[in-house]
């Protein structure tokens, strides 16, 4: 396999709770197919390209993804063609946490890729031009939460009751929205736009990507021998309802997925592990 370096970097005490970290990705020629899939995780990412352009893969045809992006929260797997030169450095909101610093409707930016015209205007070409003649990724750090903390927002009412619902979904496993609107004397309606404006997901979908997930999680962990096992401790009813819903967010079964051995997932498979532990406090 060809190299390729890979490096995570934490963020500000005081950024850590919208910011899950900052990352690197360095590869003269990436170790990935012609094909690999950019699974849905509840995260939106900033990414700073300095590298070449590589492709969305879409009905079999290849749109290209030219310079600095973001990539919105995933309703579903964004299949990629990534195999020239490789030079991100990038930031991964956790869910919900860019709308406090560009208050932006997340919905806005979801399932795909799109420029950092569209999110943060002109003012986005100065800072990735200090990025761009960092001497290093941790000057870059420093750089990008100088930028950050000048943008940050704390006091955003729908932010903080989202953040109160995230908290009920880490601390329950799960939930149903209904006890969760009479938690909070609101209804449905409600909690479903503010997720919307916040999130970028219905709360029915985000809890879907956190099951699967936290699945995904338990896969790579080796803990159990079967799937059927894998998805009664990650909250399944049974295996065909695992089944169907990771066909709806992978685009293949539990089984052809493990199959395809996607290099990109592997890639990052310690980093992942890591994150999901943390994040689905498993």
């Amino acid at each position: 396999m060809i190299a390729m370096e890979y490096k995570e970097y934490k963020p500000h005490p005081l950024l850590s709770g919208n910011i899950e970290c900052y990352w690197s990705a360095y590869a003269e020629s990436p170790p990935f197919r012609e094909q690999e899939s950019l699974i849905p995780d509840g995260t939106i990412e900033l990414m700073f390209n300095f590298g070449d352009p590589y492709k969305q893969i879409i009905g079999g045809e290849k749109k290209l993804i030219k310079g600095s992006h973001v990539i919105g929260i995933r309703q579903e797997a964004l299949k990629i063609s990534q195999t020239s030169r490789q030079d991100f450095f990038c930031i991964r909101f956790r869910p919900g946490g860019m709308f406090p610093f560009f208050r932006i409707p997340a919905h806005r930016f979801a399932n795909g890729f799109y420029t950092f015209e569209e999110l943060l205007g002109p003012e986005y070409k100065a800072i990735e031009e200090k990025l761009f003649h960092a001497r290093d990724n941790y000057i870059r750090v420093q750089i990008i939460e100088e930028y950050l903390f000048k943008k940050f927002t704390e006091r955003l009412d729908d932010h903080r009751f989202v953040k109160q619902c995230l908290e009920v979904f880490a601390q329950t496993g799960s939930v149903q929205i209904q006890g969760l609107a009479e938690r909070f004397n609101t209804n449905y309606k409600t909690i479903e736009r503010k997720f919307a404006k916040v999130v970028g997901l219905t709360p029915s979908h985000f809890l879907k990507i956190r099951r699967f997930n936290r699945a995904l999680f338990t896969i790579y962990s080796l803990k159990y021998k079967t799937l059927t096992e894998v998805a009664l401790d990650s909250g399944y009813y049974d295996q065909p309802h695992f089944n169907r819903e990771f066909k709806q967010l992978t685009g293949l079964s539990p089984g052809n997925f493990l199959k395809e051995q996607f290099k990109i997932v592997e890639v990052i498979q310690p980093a992942l592990a890591g994150r999901l532990s943390n994040s689905y406090k498993l």
